[in-house]
């Protein structure tokens, strides 16, 4: 038979799109991997420049970013608070990621924090009660007259009560302040609150009293106070006390007192907030004040701490930019001023380093995602590896200062032949692993398709068989009802018993058209998949057994002998047309293909979860080698057009259908000149 039309142009298709393309490509890839080494050393030294370039833009890029992210946060420095209502306001204040502290300064002076231009640029004037040096005397005589330590503490104890806050002086000894402080600790162990809220009261008349250690006993005293009121439940007097501490720090408090008197004041305003029954505005206003006066007194420690240091950078004229950096063992300053912010503000910034490195090495590692393979290190100012690695003895290409704010060095180093040589084997054992995958491809795919053609050519033959077959097989029965009827229509038949005798030959014609025809529709109802099926419970004996009744006549007018056995209740989930066929096709082929005498056995039996459906013959059975297409459609064993028994080629394909839709399994034992056993084993329905 012919190559069709449509065969044909996807051959060429396949030739001149598929085999023709990859034949070439496999030509040309061979010549490329023979200069792959040379091709990689090329390309590293290409690539090394776009890589440098790569890195220091993206960490410029970067720091510009934080740069302007800073400049539009300090805008709103001229609206945080400047007094102390102002603290209780809630005012926006923008956080930079990579910067810990933003400082404000206009003409050269401090704007923000304003807390810290009266602290670091104002000498506070502080007015001491001081007691009279009569006082200090008889006060000393006093004391001195008792033996000890607890005498002079009861003595300190009634003495609490008279003594005018002028005339309680102390000397610097530690002995006679921890005797004060002793008797405060057993008040307030004993909870006699008031008594110690007294001798605290007179304590608080002597700022910066040195205890253990000579610190600073001043912001101790005043969180003991504070705590006093609080176990006392007299929050408002916790409230106001608190707020008047925080007014005397504004107004004359030291900068060395810083530390301590944030961790006041920290404390003090978070169990401020944590009372029940204190009104939702003070609520805001305590918050706002937490936060924003916390921030400063950070701030003020920062610019305290580090003087010199912002005072060189403020004095510094040589920026690039309007930008400038100072940098120490503890501290990263930033300058920012004139062309980058307008007129005669500057901005100084303390760097977070941590975030600001984490900000910049997460821009560099996407692109070190693309570069792998090149030899690179980024450095700090310590020699610490930030980025990439130090290969051994690998010379320097390339080397400089990558970040003036972290201080980084960045490093290329050349590439060692031995790495090139090794990405090249992996690349060339790659490109041959390519090429091999796509010649196999081709030759699967070629394989696969002219299969294909092949059995399309089987299949249309087969096609051609049927319609052979099924034409000749509708002709030869009309040919016979249209004889007989014009017989019969013309009275050539004056006896009865002729008359009988063609209207019984009509009736068995026109059942063979009505079968064959039926088949056709069974084999064509099949192909439309389950949806077409109609599900139920039924007694696989009972259909079988209506098979058996509806061709027994056949076979024995035939001269063969049946043997039967339909067990009862065996129940199946299936289509009663569907499995009426397969009955049907089995029974139709073995009482066909069996000449007389000869025997056929029909049998529907139990085997555990399975009925077993069986149809024996003693026929003329099929050959191994054509017993694995039999259930093929359309297929038939010999030349259609000289086979003696007459068929459709649907029959034992529309029993493999019906068998593989109930999920059932079919199998055939056959010897030729012997017979075949076909049986189907069917699940149980539950």
């Amino acid at each position: 038979m012919r190559v069709s039309r449509r065969n044909l142009l996807f051959v060429l298709l396949f030739v001149g799109g598929i085999i023709l393309p990859t034949a070439i490509l496999s030509f040309l890839s061979f010549r490329n991997i023979q200069n792959e080494v040379y091709l990689a050393q090329k390309n590293f030294n290409e690539s090394v420049s776009s890589f440098q370039s790569e890195i220091e833009d993206a960490v410029e890029k970067e720091q510009n970013k934080i740069f302007q992210e800073t400049k539009a946060a300090s805008l709103f420095l001229y609206e945080q608070p400047q007094g102390l209502l102002d603290f209780s306001h809630a005012t926006e204040f923008k956080s930079v990621d990579g910067i810990e502290a933003i400082f404000l300064f206009n003409e050269g002076k401090l704007i923000y924090p304003d807390l810290s231009s009266r602290i670091l640029f104002k000498q506070a004037h502080f007015s001491k009660a001081v007691p009279s040096i009569q006082d200090k005397i008889l006060f000393q005589e006093e004391l001195q007259g008792f033996k000890d330590s607890t005498a002079q503490k009861i003595y300190l104890g009634k003495r609490s009560r008279s003594l005018r806050p002028t005339s309680f002086f102390f000397e610097t000894k530690d002995e006679q302040t921890q005797n004060i402080l002793g008797l405060i600790r057993f008040y307030y162990n004993a909870k006699k609150y008031d008594e110690a809220l007294e001798l605290l009261s007179i304590l608080e008349q002597f700022p910066h009293l040195q205890g253990y250690l000579h610190a600073d006993l001043t912001r101790s005293i005043n969180m003991l106070h504070f705590e006093i009121l609080v176990r006392q439940h007299k929050h408002q007097e916790a409230q106001d006390y608190c707020l008047s501490i925080l007014s005397q720090f504004l107004e004359k408090q030291d900068i060395e007192d810083i530390s301590s008197s944030r961790f006041f004041f920290e404390n003090a305003f978070t169990q401020i907030l944590s009372f029940e029954n204190l009104p939702q505005d003070k609520r805001e206003n305590f918050w706002n004040l937490r936060e924003n006066f916390n921030r400063q007194l950070r701030y003020t420690d920062i610019l305290h701490r580090h003087r010199n240091l912002f005072s060189e950078l403020l004095n510094d004229d040589n920026s690039k930019n309007g930008i400038s950096y100072k940098n120490s063992d503890e501290i990263s300053l930033l300058k920012m001023s004139f062309p980058f912010l307008s007129g005669d503000q500057v901005v100084i910034v303390k760097i977070d380093k941590d975030t600001f490195q984490h900000r910049i090495i997460n821009k560099l590692s996407t692109i070190v995602q693309t570069w792998k393979n090149m030899p690179f290190s980024i450095t700090d100012k310590n020699g610490n590896l930030i980025l990439g690695s130090i290969p051994e003895s690998a010379p320097i290409i390339a080397q400089h200062s990558l970040s003036e704010v972290m201080q980084w060095e960045f490093v290329l180093y050349e590439k060692d032949m031995q790495d090139i040589h090794k990405e090249t084997t992996h690349r060339m054992f790659l490109m041959y692993g390519l090429m091999l995958f796509a010649l196999i491809t081709v030759i699967l795919g070629s394989f696969f398709m002219f299969r294909f053609i092949t059995q399309e050519r089987k299949l249309l033959s087969m096609k051609t068989n049927f319609l052979s077959s099924v034409s000749h097989e509708l002709k030869t029965p009309l040919t016979s009802i249209k004889m007989f009827a014009e017989m019969m229509a013309r009275g050539r038949l004056q006896k009865a018993e002729k008359v009988q005798e063609y209207s019984t030959l009509i009736g068995k014609e026109a059942s063979r058209l009505e079968n064959l025809i039926g088949a056709i529709l069974n084999y064509t109802r099949m192909e439309h998949g389950t949806g077409a099926f109609k599900w139920e419970k039924l007694d696989l004996s009972i259909c079988a057994k209506k098979v058996f009744d509806a061709v027994e006549d056949i076979g024995v007018e035939k001269g063969l002998t049946f043997y039967t056995h339909f067990e009862p209740n065996l129940f199946v989930m299936g289509d009663y047309t569907a499995l009426y066929s397969l009955a049907q096709n089995l029974i139709d082929n073995a009482i066909k293909y069996t000449n007389a005498p000869g025997d056929i056995t029909v049998d529907v039996r139990s085997e555990e979860d399975w009925v077993v459906f069986s149809v024996a013959d003693t026929g003329i059975g099929i050959a191994s080698s054509e017993q694995k297409n039999i259930f093929n459609d359309f297929y038939r064993v010999g030349d259609e057009m000289t086979r003696s028994t007459k068929g459709s080629g649907l029959g034992l394909a529309t029993v493999k259908r019906v068998a593989e839709t109930h999920k059932a399994t079919i199998s055939l034992v056959s010897k030729p000149g012997k017979g075949s056993t076909f049986t189907v084993k069917f699940k149980k329905a539950e």
